[in-house]
């Protein structure tokens, strides 16, 4: 969604800021000033009939050359929200799904999905086997966390600046403006008879994993009038409901201290922002961390990005 920046984010296409957590500083203005407005054109010109079989040809090396990774993990929690949705988010009809009928959507999503390699193919295997009753605890920890809603409502926008801020902070809550669904799969392991390990729930929100997803949801926070926010995790085994009558990084006084902390990242990168009058000078300003995961990305596009910052 395009909307008003001031000239010193626009010019380097940056729309509004995210969860500081989901990936380092470097990783943001790479995305956003370099790889979407190459694919954006990219899109653009495969869309236009007027476009030359060349203009076509060097769009398609872009998509190639600039595509992020998939994976069967992110696709399996895709899969398990349409399903949850289809269940408990009635529609313009005012109509929901039976569980058969909607878990079997689910699984139709994913079974279009095409993996990236052979061991993506194991997971994808393996997750569709799962997949039904991640559902069903999917939906039972959801209908536990939104117990007193009297309509439940699917993922929608929250847009708005943070105090002190001049770009607009933007998050997606998965339901009732205000709350998470994350799903646990089984990963490959050496150590099991059965070739599998259990995706493990967590037991507290204190991991770093986790606590990224208290960032995340304290965006929510900050931005809807501070409702109490949810955390619902679900595997094949269980689910687990984090909310703030049990979890202490889900309470005001600590989600207070995580959107300031937000804050300051955003300063930091506005600040970035003005002194860059183009993308060279942007990236000269940030350093990119390649071992950290969010640059797990395809060999095309960490080449590229290693390039930029001269890294070999």
């Amino acid at each position: 969604m395009l909307h008003d920046a001031p000239d010193w984010a626009s010019r380097h296409h940056y729309w509004h800021h995210s969860n500081p957590r989901s990936k380092d500083r470097a990783k943001t203005l790479y995305d956003k000033a370099h790889v979407r407005p190459q694919v954006n054109a990219a899109f653009e010109t495969l869309k236009n009939p007027a476009s030359t079989d060349a203009e076509r040809l060097l769009a398609k090396d872009v998509l190639f050359r600039l595509s992020t990774n998939r994976s069967a993990n992110m696709e399996g929690g895709n899969a398990t929200q349409t399903a949850c949705d289809l269940y408990l988010v009635k529609d313009g009809a005012s109509d929901t799904l039976d569980l058969a009928t909607a878990t079997l959507a689910g699984v139709e999503q994913m079974q279009s999905y095409r993996p990236a390699n052979d061991l993506d193919q194991t997971k994808k295997d393996k997750y569709l086997e799962e997949l039904p009753v991640v559902i069903e605890h999917a939906i039972k920890g959801l209908l536990e966390a939104m117990a007193r809603e009297n309509l439940i409502l699917g993922e929608k926008q929250l847009l708005g600046a943070l105090p002190g801020t001049a770009v607009p902070h933007m998050t997606l809550p998965d339901y009732a403006n205000r709350g998470d669904l994350k799903t646990k799969w089984s990963r490959p392991s050496t150590r099991s008879k059965s070739g599998w390990q259990a995706g493990n729930l967590p037991s507290s929100l204190t991991g770093m994993f986790d606590m990224n997803n208290v960032y995340q949801v304290a965006g929510f926070w900050a931005l809807n009038g501070h409702q109490p926010p949810f955390l619902v995790y679900a595997n094949a085994s269980d689910y687990r409901v984090f909310t703030p009558d049990n979890t202490p990084e889900l309470r005001d006084d600590y989600l207070q201290d995580v959107v300031n902390d937000i804050t300051l990242f955003h300063k930091t990168t506005e600040n970035i922002l003005r002194a860059a009058s183009n993308k060279e000078e942007l990236f000269s300003l940030v350093s990119p961390d390649f071992s950290k995961f969010c640059w797990n990305e395809p060999e095309a596009y960490l080449t590229e990005a290693k390039k930029i910052w001269s890294v070999s």
